[in-house]
């Protein structure tokens, strides 16, 4: 059995013109520069977090969940500093009673 597989791949005459020179300028066949573009961009996927993708079709439902987030820490930080002016404010009502 044969570790290699024989394709049939259909390029525009423009990509394989190039192809073609990149080949001939580096002394390589143009299945080796096929090879290596493969494997470097499988290469690539593998080291691409699987998590930074999985949103990729998503930008509405991302934008959602930003605004929102965006919102709940602008709420947050009001409700925090309401609480610290109703706590210095019974602060100073109990200061004056006394």
């Amino acid at each position: 059995m044969s570790d290699t597989h024989a394709i049939q791949l259909e390029l525009p005459n423009q990509t394989y013109l190039a192809l073609k020179q990149a080949a001939q300028k580096n002394h390589r066949s143009e299945s080796e520069l096929l090879i290596e573009a493969v494997q470097q961009y499988l290469e690539q996927l593998a080291r691409i977090d699987p998590l930074l993708g999985l949103f990729a079709d998503e930008a509405d439902l991302i934008d959602r969940v930003t605004a929102d987030a965006l919102r709940d820490r602008e709420v947050a930080q009001l409700q925090e500093h309401f609480q610290r002016k109703d706590i210095a404010w019974a602060l100073g009502q109990k200061g004056q009673s006394a």
